[in-house]
């Protein structure tokens, strides 16, 4: 969810430079990101070690937990087995809070998203709006029909802070969730976030003709690929896939389907489906001597991301103002 915009933090995204971020101390350390898709494997400082790519807030985290507590990292396969990622990750990215209690990661926020249902309708006129109760029904029990319309609810990678901050909206547990959606996504088949042509070609299939496919989607992400900030996965012609409405907060976002579209901050304000996002440090670097560099890039309204308002925006969050960059929220290692 926030890879595009933090690497136009590191100076270029989708084609486009942007002035890198820079610490504020006399060392300009900038920001290096890595996606969630590409290659298996990734390098992330030569000579260092080559391992498994995380694809998500989860196993970004992880990658983050195992530097800290030297564990190893991976799949036990990909890119000759599992390794230490001690010293090679300093950072991770993260679309959801912390899941348990502890201490040890230190959540910073630097924007506010919001979720909405993405929908893609195969030869039926869509439900474009529907209850928090209709889709907590949906994703804890499965289709149903809605509407006169036969709707069929999907998961996003099991990995994802977004699939992760879905769940808790809905107040859905991770079983409900794969029984629910099972029949549009199997275990191992479950769609990348954010990614509309996924759906599609989901909703595509035979099995769902006549009917509707929904899935959890990032509003600040359907803005900036609208808007062509963001590499697109929005298919053609515009408003195949489109977001849906959540009780009376309207869209979440104004402006024609085709763009531009800026983010509706009623809906990004709601205590449901509006969230922070956040750049996730060891606490011993925030609360510890040194390390100004990383300081001083993530840690307070001043620093050189919080004061890239600009950049943020673009990207379809809205900005934080005096409450970016704090450190008050804190989580367990995640194994």
């Amino acid at each position: 969810t926030t890879q595009d915009v933090m690497n136009a933090a590191a100076g270029n995204a989708n084609g486009t430079n942007y002035t890198p971020v820079q610490s504020t101390d006399a060392t300009k350390r900038q920001v290096t990101s890595w996606d969630a898709v590409g290659s298996t494997c990734i390098t992330p400082k030569a000579p260092g070690a080559t391992y498994l790519r995380p694809n998500g807030s989860t196993n970004g985290r992880r990658a983050l937990s195992r530097a800290i507590d030297g564990g190893l990292w991976g799949n036990g396969t990909d890119c000759g087995g599992n390794k230490t990622t001690t010293g090679l990750v300093q950072f991770a990215r993260s679309s959801s809070g912390p899941s348990g209690t502890g201490t040890a990661l230190t959540y910073i926020p630097f924007g506010r998203d919001a979720l909405s249902f993405a929908y893609y309708a195969n030869g039926v006129t869509p439900v474009t709006t529907l209850t928090s109760a209709q889709l907590t029904s949906l994703f804890s029990t499965g289709p149903q029909n809605i509407g006169g319309v036969d709707i069929v609810p999907c998961s996003i990678q099991l990995g994802s802070g977004t699939y992760s901050f879905w769940n808790t909206a809905l107040g859905v547990s991770a079983a409900q969730m794969a029984a629910a959606t099972t029949s549009c996504t199997p275990a191992g088949q479950e769609l990348q976030e954010n990614d509309a042509n996924a759906l599609k070609t989901r909703g595509s299939q035979a099995a769902f003709a006549g009917k509707q496919v929904i899935v959890g989607f990032s509003a600040a992400n359907f803005v900036s690929q609208t808007n062509g900030v963001a590499g697109s996965q929005l298919p053609t012609p515009a408003g195949s896939v489109d977001l849906g409405q959540i009780d009376a907060l309207g869209k979440p976002y104004s402006g024609p389907v085709a763009g531009p579209i800026t983010p509706n901050s009623s809906f990004y304000a709601s205590g449901t489906y509006g969230r922070l996002v956040y750049n996730v440090l060891p606490t011993s670097v925030v609360s510890g001597f040194g390390n100004s560099d990383l300081k001083t890039l993530f840690i307070g309204s001043a620093s050189g991301l919080c004061t890239a308002t600009s950049t943020i925006e673009a990207f379809g969050f809205m900005s934080l103002g005096a409450n970016c960059g704090t450190t008050t929220l804190q989580g367990p290692l995640v194994s």
